[in-house]
């Protein structure tokens, strides 16, 4: 009788805890150039040095780059505003001439594009020239100018292939620049109850604000563990919309009213790594 009674009162104690969801989800890291754009408000300029083929080419390559990242991360058309400088200048490239661009076009981060330089000695055939990309991030923790450069290949400078050859140089520069993509699988807490049901709807379907909602409505409980249930899930919610502070602060919240190591260690490790 004991030993039956013992079973139960433990079988009890396991049906307090959560139920977990498990959610496959894509997730948008930094590029290969280690650079995040998502979220932020990009502009992209080009200098000019009063060459019509070497403005031409790079104002031509500049929009295409700049449409690239509008595409890249779904921004909108003409979200990324394009401008020149003056390329005569020797610091047009240096942190201050960037801020001053970033203030001019109220952006997050700008790329400038120096101007090419082509090879004078080639006569026919492929014409090398060297690009030269710089880029200052606003939000970057390192407050600093970021420099890239290549050399391509193209086959002509007559104005009639000019901008074909331009566009294209711009789509292979913003190569490193596209967010990569990975599958991720999180873990949503929910207890048998509708509202418990209808919040997991919305986050099945990506809609974590209306999941939030539901969530928030839920911490109004004495039950700790189910309040810190809601609070690990609303941190979920905060990852996934791309505020890992605020991600971080609710998971704190959870762990205070109710650790979950098992959910919880987890997202505390991904937290870490996208505010690092």
């Amino acid at each position: 009788m004991k030993k039956s009674l013992f079973i139960l009162i433990l079988l009890a104690v396991v049906s307090c805890g959560p139920t977990r969801h498990a959610m496959t989800v894509q997730m948008r890291h930094p590029s290969r150039s280690g650079l995040d754009l998502g979220g932020k408000i990009v502009s992209v300029a080009y200098s000019t040095i009063s060459d019509p083929v070497v403005d031409g080419f790079n104002e031509a390559m500049a929009r295409s780059f700049a449409d690239v990242l509008e595409e890249d991360y779904e921004t909108g058309e003409s979200s990324v505003k394009v401008v020149c400088v003056d390329g005569t200048r020797s610091d047009h490239a240096q942190r201050d001439s960037l801020i001053n661009i970033l203030m001019r076009t109220g952006s997050d981060v700008v790329f400038l594009f120096a101007s090419p330089v082509f090879n004078p000695d080639v006569k026919s055939g492929a014409i090398p020239l060297k690009v030269s990309l710089y880029c200052y991030d606003g939000m970057n923790k390192e407050d600093k100018v970021f420099g890239f450069s290549g050399t391509t290949v193209i086959s002509s400078t007559m104005p009639s292939s000019l901008a074909d050859e331009a566009a294209d140089a711009g789509k292979n520069v913003s190569e490193i620049f596209k967010p990569e993509w990975k599958h991720e699988q999180f873990s949503i807490a929910y207890f048998d109850g509708p509202r418990w049901y209808d919040a997991l709807e919305l986050a099945e379907q990506y809609d974590w604000k209306g999941a939030m909602d539901i969530w928030f409505s839920l911490l109004q409980t004495n039950d700790m563990m189910k309040r810190a249930s809601a609070e690990y899930n609303i941190s979920v919610a905060c990852y996934m919309l791309g505020d890992f502070e605020l991600a971080d602060e609710w998971l704190k919240r959870s762990k205070a009213d109710n650790d979950m190591p098992t959910l919880t260690d987890a997202m505390s490790k991904r937290i870490e790594a996208m505010k690092n």
